[in-house]
């Protein structure tokens, strides 16, 4: 079943529901009709293969509503092949770095330095302790595609059949880990005689949802967090705190909200977009916060909360002030080669949207009491507009 929003409300579990809307599943959560919670790789993917990331780890809050989360086995090998590929690259394009440094400078590396920069840290051995740790801090449950009963048999038989997630195209060899989590999911489900509300973008995971009346889709995380949230009334908390924040008379709260963003801001990692009449390469030289634009807030998402606390995201865009460096050049088409035609340091005052988690006191009797301000590291970009590449030069009346 695929979250969608209509209205209407199915009057018995028992039947084929192409659909859910929200309040039904939020119907389903009060009447205990809820097995488990599960996420594909795509909702790890959205969070930078991050397992550290607050609102990727506020997936707890799940469990604390008597709700088991489930992770397949496929699934967690899926997340930390992912996450090793990332981490090798890194650690291949710092060695690079660092040889090429070390040659321009002639600079011998100290003794030590790739132990304390990781360089010679084993990729898959990180990925699988993140995810180990990741899954400790949650309460997840990690169970074994191998051990759905004649498993193996309805794998075989969707994919000779081209039936879901199994599609009408070659490569459908590559949905085999896919079909094998969902087949696992939905025999867990039966079992129960209950749903499992899978997290999961994949249109694999959509469509085989679709067909069953024990799977239902919800993405993304905080769509599905904040269905929880609103479940158990959480929602009211995140609310009050806006509110306050609006009023404009937090002080210490904005404070820390500023701090969080020019934090963020001083990694310099956005993408460089401009129009230009020649071809140009850019590469981003600084960021300098000017203001939060109020105006903008959207509502919040509520991702966990407990008795003294809730945790939050909500978006809003900042002002602020950008420089990046362009390197122009054209295509010499005799030579077949990109020539150079100079360079530039372009500066542009523009608003780009930031998303941030928030932790805060649900008390606010006394004022925002904030615990927590992280601010999203996904990159966004910065419109630099129409970039001269030969500018006008001032005159010279000397």
């Amino acid at each position: 079943m695929w979250l969608e929003s209509r209205t209407k409300r199915d009057s018995s579990f028992g039947e084929k529901m192409p659909t859910m809307t929200r309040q039904q599943v939020i119907d389903a959560i009060h009447d205990g009709r809820i097995a488990a919670v599960t996420i594909d790789t795509t909702v790890f993917d959205s969070k930078q293969k991050d397992f550290r990331r607050t609102d990727f780890r506020s997936i707890s809050q799940i469990r604390t509503r008597n709700t088991p989360i489930l992770i397949t086995d496929v699934i967690a090998s899926e997340m930390m092949a992912h996450l090793e590929v990332e981490a090798a690259e890194t650690q291949r394009a710092l060695k690079t770095a660092l040889r090429s440094n070390n040659l321009r400078w002639f600079r011998q590396s100290p003794a030590g330095e790739h132990t304390a920069l990781l360089i010679d840290k084993d990729p898959a051995e990180f990925a699988k302790s993140e995810f180990d740790e990741f899954v400790k801090a949650v309460g997840a449950e990690v169970i074994k595609v191998a051990d759905t009963p004649d498993g193996l048999a309805e794998l075989f038989r969707r994919y000779f059949a081209v039936q879901t997630p199994f599609a009408k195209k070659e490569s459908r060899k590559q949905e085999f880990p896919d079909a094998a989590a969902l087949l696992c999911l939905e025999e867990y489900a039966k079992a129960k005689g209950k749903l499992v509300v899978c997290v999961a973008q994949d249109k694999a995971w959509r469509d085989f949802a679709a067909k069953s009346d024990h799977l239902v889709t919800v993405f993304p995380l905080t769509e599905a967090l904040g269905i929880y949230s609103e479940a158990f009334k959480d929602a009211d908390a995140a609310d009050k705190i806006v509110e306050l924040w609006l009023d404009g008379n937090q002080k210490d709260f904005e404070a820390a909200v500023r701090d969080a963003i020019i934090e963020r801001l001083t990694y310099v990692d956005y993408d460089v977009d401009a129009d230009c009449s020649v071809e140009f390469e850019a590469e981003p030289m600084d960021a300098q916060f000017k203001e939060v634009l109020m105006g903008t807030l959207t509502s919040p998402v509520v991702l966990a909360a407990d008795e003294h606390t809730v945790t939050f995201s909500i978006e809003v865009d900042i002002k602020a002030d950008f420089e990046a460096h362009f390197n122009f050049s054209v295509w010499d088409s005799v030579d077949r080669e990109s020539v150079g035609m100079g360079s530039d340091y372009v500066e542009t005052t523009t608003d780009v949207p930031v998303h941030l988690t928030i932790v805060a006191d649900r008390d606010v009797s006394n004022g925002i009491v904030s615990h927590e301000i992280e601010v999203s590291q996904k990159t966004f970009t910065v419109d630099f507009g129409y970039v001269d590449a030969f500018p006008a030069e001032e005159p010279d009346y000397d």
